[in-house]
């Protein structure tokens, strides 16, 4: 009797074993067909955006040699990525595209971009964000003007123009057409004039900002674009004499440059870098930023419709 029971219990445990591992098998496997989203691993929180572990920079062509301007911004770069508490990397580009579509494809976290370079960036890609304004002598604006040498037989862009048109075309040298002042918005200004420059002037574009001021003072060119910020840089640094320049052309004030994220950065990030910008002191400023440039206010982006309604007159935006 005792074994007849024994043998009974005994298949009894068999077949509750059985079931209890194949509903353990079963369990395994809706486990591992469910998405993982909802509930991310270590592993997964690794490979997210959200673990950086450093900030990628990216800074135009502001200063005449890639490592003047290196030397101009890195401390910046550095300081705000210490507060982040990540290492920092940065890149120095030698043309004002090459800055943005780098951000734009994600190589960089970071930027520091012309405002025409931005708007470009941003109509290609909608998720970049401008957080930050830079302020220039406490002002978020700064000026794209059009200078000639100052004994010049003419002292305003329409007695310029009247000149082209009357006699032997005057040279004209327009900067880089990733460049908000001395590409885009001059260009805008011929297109509300009705002008072609290339037609009116004996027409050149793609030189640098530090070659700008030059080229008028050794009679390379006759008129040639720039803005209000490098004179002031090319002066101190004793490079030109701007009483030897005059100004025929003056902008209206124009947005000063962005600190612009890629699109998915990480947004808790996002807001500390922009805090830390926003909250540099005067003491700060004065040893981290370029000589004249006070800090930053904050951006969303908005403040760039002027440079975006410029870029749709010259048939650049949709």
């Amino acid at each position: 009797m005792f074994q007849k029971k024994m043998g009974t219990n005994r298949f009894r445990l068999k077949g509750w074993l059985s079931a209890w591992l194949v509903g353990l098998l079963a369990l395994v496997v809706v486990v591992a067909c469910a998405p993982q989203s909802d509930n991310p691993t270590a592993a997964d929180s690794a490979a997210s955006p959200e673990a950086l572990t450093e900030l990628k920079f990216g800074v135009g062509p502001y200063f005449p040699t890639p490592n003047e301007n290196r030397k101009q911004f890195e401390p910046l770069f550095e300081a705000v990525a210490q507060q982040l508490d990540l290492p920092a990397d940065v890149t120095v580009a030698d043309d004002w595209i090459g800055i943005s579509e780098a951000l734009r494809s994600g190589t960089l976290d970071v930027a520091w971009l012309g405002p025409w370079g931005y708007v470009l960036a941003h109509h290609n890609e909608p998720a970049l964000e401008a957080i930050a304004t830079v302020k220039y002598k406490d002002k978020p604006t700064y000026y794209s003007v059009l200078m000639a040498k100052a004994d010049a037989p003419f002292d305003t862009l329409d007695e310029a123009i009247a000149l082209s048109q009357q006699g032997q075309k005057l040279k004209l040298s327009l900067a880089d057409v990733g460049s908000t002042s001395g590409w885009l918005i001059p260009q805008a200004e011929f297109k509300r004039r009705g002008l072609d420059p290339e037609t009116v002037f004996d027409y050149s574009e793609g030189a640098s900002h530090a070659a700008q001021a030059i080229a008028v003072l050794s009679d390379q060119t006759d008129i040639a674009s720039d803005y209000d910020r490098n004179l002031d840089v090319l002066t101190e640094q004793g490079k030109i004499d701007k009483s030897q320049l005059k100004i025929i052309w003056q902008s209206e004030p124009l947005p000063n440059d962005p600190i612009v994220v890629r699109g998915d950065f990480p947004a808790e990030l996002k807001t500390r870098l922009q805090d830390a910008l926003v909250n540099l002191t005067p003491e700060q400023t004065q040893i981290l930023l370029p000589k004249n440039y006070t800090g930053f206010e904050v951006s969303d982006g908005s403040n760039y419709s002027p440079i975006e309604t410029a870029g749709k007159s010259v048939g650049k935006l949709e």
